[in-house]
């Protein structure tokens, strides 16, 4: 699965592509692609929905790829659990 979101940062937008890469029964992993870096997000997304906790806050970290603006992780992964 793959999809584009846009994130404003300091006036301008940024397009992202996320690309679903994997996903287990206990995490989802999702790569992000921006003009000049790339960095893999993961969730447990899947063992959350299999408990049955419909509306528990999903555990998000980057497992590959360094991101140093936390503020902007935060919007790619609001973005990111609005489309999924």
């Amino acid at each position: 699965m793959q999809f584009n979101i846009a994130i404003k940062f300091e006036r301008r937008n940024i397009r992202l592509i996320i690309e679903k890469i994997a996903q287990t029964e206990t995490k989802e992993r999702y790569k992000v692609t921006a003009r000049n870096q790339t960095f893999v997000l993961q969730n447990n997304r899947p063992i959350i929905i299999a408990k049955g906790l419909k509306y528990f806050p999903l555990t998000w970290k980057v497992v590959e790829g360094g991101y140093h603006h936390p503020h902007i992780l935060e919007q790619i992964i609001k973005a990111i659990e609005a489309k999924i």
